[in-house]
């Protein structure tokens, strides 16, 4: 089930990731680590797109149809990104509204969101989120839909660093 729910939202996050998905030459499993898959994408003009990503253990409130939530770190060196944190789940949050991610129950971090996605706010942010990350063993994203529902996603971190190794030897 979970190579399922992992294989649409990695199909997903392509499209998020370019609109001229049919243009792109390859995606590429760099491997599974744990709970976390990593993906090189090359497009056909040569340019690069490293990706990990995984799925929620656990969504709450349970009562509630939640869609097919993720989360993301992605490198995109031509366009010299690195560590950039993304979040998305199958429905939109409340405008002007933050998104809060706890790891380990104690670093919190505020990522602002847009439609179905919250982002950090700058490079700074991502990386700080990105190196607890690699520290921690579970973090817990909680937001606000548009309807006003209060949600939270508890996502595992066993295997992030490996998967992080992983994109960011693709992506040099």
């Amino acid at each position: 089930m979970k190579r399922i729910i992992c294989a649409f939202a990695c199909s997903l996050l392509a499209i998020i990731f370019m609109a001229d998905l049919a243009l792109a030459d390859s995606r590429q499993l760099l491997g599974t680590y744990r709970d976390w898959d990593a993906f090189m994408l090359k497009k056909s003009n040569g340019e690069k797109v490293c990706y990990m990503i995984s799925i929620p253990k656990s969504s709450k409130p349970a009562t509630l149809r939640h869609g097919n939530p993720f989360i993301t770190v992605s490198h995109k060196p031509t366009r010299k990104v690195q560590n950039e944190v993304n979040f998305v789940v199958g429905y939109n949050f409340k405008k002007n509204s933050r998104v809060s991610m706890k790891i380990d129950k104690k670093r919190a971090f505020r990522l602002f969101t847009e439609g179905d996605g919250a982002w950090g706010d700058d490079v700074k942010s991502d990386n700080a989120m990105t190196q607890a990350m690699k520290r921690g063993s579970s973090l817990v994203m909680t937001g606000q839909s548009g309807r006003g529902n209060n949600t939270s996603y508890r996502f595992s971190l066993s295997g992030f660093t490996a998967a992080h190794n992983a994109i960011t030897k693709a992506c040099r």
